[in-house]
């Protein structure tokens, strides 16, 4: 395998639980947390797959843990979406009375410069409390989930150019001719 010293026995067994609890770990990922060169990783985890988890044992592994991912990310997007409805049920519950803190503060004129603005944001803060990373959140896990499912992870159209669409091009790529004297 290498060149100078042997990868000791620790160490390779650090690298068979990497391997093993993530099937997809990367060898720089291993050569990071283990402690090993790059290279050594890369021989030492092919070694790993062949000799000690064998390959087909290693992709069935793999397609387990695949499929917890899955399982977990939608238990994730549904605990997401619970507490986004609760989120806005509650701001829709608090929105008046926060309007009328946010006017009652505008107009006193008792509260002083940066203790009115650390007031005021924090007034505002509470009208949708985190919403958007919420949904920046469920958005993501949502995407992995559905790209680890094998899923479309985008809204997508037909990609070959259908007969009508050839035609109008051509008719345009015609009259933009016949406009420009080529």
């Amino acid at each position: 395998m290498a060149k100078g010293k042997k990868t000791s026995e620790a160490k390779r067994e650090q690298a068979k639980a990497l391997i093993y609890l993530n099937p997809n770990v990367t060898e720089p990922e291993i050569a990071k947390t283990i402690g090993i060169g790059k290279s050594t990783a890369h021989y030492l985890k092919k070694d790993i797959i062949e000799n000690d988890i064998g390959k087909d044992e290693f992709e069935s592994l793999r397609e387990e843990k695949k499929k917890q991912f899955i399982e977990e990310a939608w238990e994730v997007v549904g605990k997401a979406l619970k507490l986004t409805n609760k989120r806005f049920t509650k701001a829709l519950e608090d929105e008046g009375a926060l309007e009328e803190i946010i006017s009652r503060m505008n107009a006193d004129v008792e509260i002083k410069g940066p203790e009115k603005q650390a007031l005021y944001r924090r007034l505002k803060d509470l009208q949708m409390t985190n919403i958007r990373d919420i949904a920046i959140a469920l958005g993501t896990i949502y995407d992995k989930q559905a790209l680890a499912s094998g899923e479309p992870t985008m809204i997508s159209e037909r990609q070959e150019p259908t007969p009508d669409l050839v035609k109008e091009l051509e008719d345009k790529i015609k009259r933009l001719k016949q406009l420009t004297g080529s």
